[in-house]
């Protein structure tokens, strides 16, 4: 038994055990606590998501942009996979969790939306040469070492056809003091660790860690530039915990 964090292991038992409190971490999504009501909330999150980029790609970045094909990667339980179908003629969800893909099909099924399919990995889509209009990804890439999403980031892009855009978010600052660094470094370097402060906060001693991985935008910026990125746009956000996202926004030159 490994004592390191696996952060596929963590997404699969979120997907598993708590898959909206996975993707949204409010009390209200986990499944003991998931009405109705709260369920509305969480797809409305979604929508009002992609409603926000949409303008933003438009208004700043790619006011052409065509709307056939789109990819959401970590796709969860398809909160902006389902916004996207009503927008694009097709688009794709990626997830490592079965579990998620799963649930995100039936969500759509349950809307009677047809115009999406669900994989676990880019992989298949990379073979075959796919391209996208739209690349995405929101609330993901924190949970992801960055020595590792650098790579997925760039894949991404190499799916997008000329004058294609992506829209990726990363977190860029953890808010966060040395102190409360090192005790996250123990944390994913020792699950113990995890595993006790989860009881003194009142839940499952075994809950799956979310990491907190900062991404630099000064090296990414330029890998995506040599990949062929131009047009880039950059909106900060700051969380109550003193976290600070990008969404990265930037397109594919024209052939």
């Amino acid at each position: 038994m490994s004592w390191i964090d696996n952060p596929d292991k963590s997404w699969r038992e979120y997907g598993e055990l708590d898959p909206y409190f996975g993707v949204l971490t409010e009390e209200r999504f986990r499944k003991a606590n998931l009405t109705t009501e709260a369920l509305e909330g969480f797809f409305a999150s979604g929508e009002a998501h992609v409603t926000a980029i949409s303008a933003m790609l438009h208004d700043q970045v790619a006011p052409s942009l065509q709307m056939s094909e789109a990819l959401d990667f970590g796709c969860g339980v398809g909160r902006i996979v389902i916004p996207f179908a009503s927008r694009f003629a097709k688009v794709t969800g990626i997830d490592i969790s079965e579990s998620y893909r799963v649930e995100a099909l039936k969500n759509c099924r349950d809307r009677g939306i047809d115009n999406v399919q669900f994989l676990e990995t880019l992989s298949p889509l990379l073979e075959a040469g796919a391209r996208f209009d739209l690349v995405h990804s929101s609330i993901v890439f924190n949970h992801i070492p960055w020595v590792r999403g650098k790579g997925i980031i760039i894949q991404m892009f190499e799916l997008l056809r000329p004058g294609g855009a992506m829209a990726v978010q990363v977190m860029i600052s953890c808010g966060e003091t040395t102190v409360r660094r090192a005790g996250r470094w123990i944390r994913r370097n020792f699950l113990p660790a995890n595993w006790l402060v989860n009881i003194v906060r009142g839940r499952s001693a075994f809950e799956p860690l979310m990491q907190g991985n900062p991404y630099p935008l000064e090296e990414l910026l330029p890998l995506l530039k040599a990949a062929g990125a131009g047009t880039f746009y950059i909106k900060l956000d700051t969380t109550d915990a003193g976290e600070v996202f990008a969404m990265l926004f930037c397109t594919k030159a024209s052939a």
